[in-house]
């Protein structure tokens, strides 16, 4: 009988870790090679990993919600088919490079948190006990070989428990008080707090805000809509500002750049390539539109709906998710009228567009009635000065305040 070590592969993108987010096999399964194992979360989206070879599954390296290092063991098979055995994974530069990192990690880290950090080792069916118990095995005095929590532990350690409640109180306070409820900070929201976090440790963020006459914008969007809809496109406002930024990113290159503070360079994207920040259940996914400036009204709207349903559905791809050079965030009709949204760390800047609203407005010394959009942008203070944002703002403006200009850019 032949066995086989799987160890959680470098799928790219600099992926260093990953959480276990969903098992999609459990221990005696056979399965077959390129069958789908397990959902992980990376820094940009949820991906499947699939087996290489075809077996039977041994035991799992984690559970769900356990974080595990790039050439950690993901999987252990036996009754292998193929040819794979132990040594030959085991012995693999990129595996001894990541066990040494790991040993090494293990090594400077603090003695608590080593301790507290170390895994409970119990039969699966023993924590499902445990779980459905509502009792933290992390308690239980193990008398199993290796320290190994058995059955018989976690029985002896609920009868304790029975006998200390059964014992009446001197004097019980009555109280109303809801306890508290403790979520684990986990998947996308992680990935979420960690970059906000770098972005606004890293970068001086610095916002501005305007009023932006939309009123013939509104006009041209609601002639074009029955055309769009004959065609099956849903037109919103975004596609038009995603080419009125990216007409206005052609003239005002600082704002299509990163920032690299070990090197100190500004890297000036010669591509412009759109992000647009979506909501999901999960949290804030930002998809990307490539050669944005390149691409007509009603060709940004399809992939701007397109990008949208894959992000409701937990579909987008890693390479949907990486690569822009922009970000556009919108509030949307709802969002309220101005906003400070965070860059999308490293690139230097990112517009919010708001909410549109009817407004009296000035127009020739007389009062009309319009249509207004909150506009605002965040910019990173050590590579971008006040007057060159506004400068950027002031020409996103003229071109959603003129449309037809967009006509000169169709594609």
């Amino acid at each position: 009988m032949s066995s086989y070590e799987f160890h959680l592969p470098d799928i790219g993108e600099g992926l260093h870790e990953a959480e276990i987010v969903k098992w999609l096999v459990k221990v005696g399964d056979d399965i077959k090679e390129n069958d789908d194992l397990v959902e992980i979360q990376t820094d940009k989206a949820v991906v499947e990993i699939t087996s290489p070879i075809s077996g039977k599954v041994e035991s799992l390296g984690a559970e769900e919600g356990d974080t595990l290092k790039v050439g950690e063991v993901l999987v252990y098979f036996s009754n292998v088919t193929g040819g794979h055995n132990v040594s030959e994974e085991k012995d693999t530069p990129a595996t001894q490079s990541a066990q040494a990192q790991s040993a090494q990690e293990e090594e400077t880290k603090p003695k608590t948190s080593r301790n507290r950090k170390q895994r409970v080792l119990a039969a699966p069916s023993v924590r499902k006990a445990a779980r459905e118990a509502g009792i933290d095995l992390t308690k239980v005095t193990p008398t199993g070989t290796r320290g190994r929590i058995i059955a018989k532990d976690l029985q002896r350690y609920m009868e304790e428990q029975q006998q200390v409640q059964a014992v009446p109180k001197k004097e019980e306070i009555p109280s109303s008080t809801v306890p508290d409820k403790e979520v684990p900070i986990t998947g996308l929201r992680k990935i979420i707090f960690e970059n906000m976090q770098k972005a606004v440790s890293n970068a001086v963020l610095c916002s501005g805000m305007d009023d932006v006459n939309v009123t013939k914008l509104v006009d041209v969007r609601k002639n074009l809509l029955s055309y769009a809809e004959s065609i099956g496109v849903k037109l919103t406002y975004l596609p038009f500002i995603v080419k009125a930024v990216s007409s206005a990113l052609k003239n005002h290159p600082i704002f299509n750049a990163s920032v690299n503070e070990e090197a100190m360079t500004i890297t000036y994207h010669q591509d412009i390539h759109i992000g647009i920040a979506m909501a999901t259940e999960a949290g804030l996914i930002v998809p990307v539109i490539r050669h944005a400036d390149q691409k007509s009204i009603i060709q940004l709207a399809q992939e701007i709906e397109e990008l949208s349903k894959k992000a409701q559905d937990n579909k987008l791809s890693p390479a949907e998710l990486t690569g822009s050079t922009f970000t556009i965030s919108s509030t949307g009709a709802k969002g309220g009228w101005y906003a400070t949204p965070i860059i999308n760390y490293p690139e230097v800047a990112i517009l919010g567009v708001h909410s549109i609203k009817k407004q009296p407005i000035v127009v020739d010394d007389e009062i009309k009635i319009g249509h207004m959009m909150g506009m605002s942008i965040t910019f990173d203070h050590r590579i971008i000065d006040g007057e060159p944002s506004g400068q950027f703002m002031s020409e996103v403006a003229h071109i959603l305040n003129t449309p037809e200009i967009l006509l000169l850019h169709a594609k």
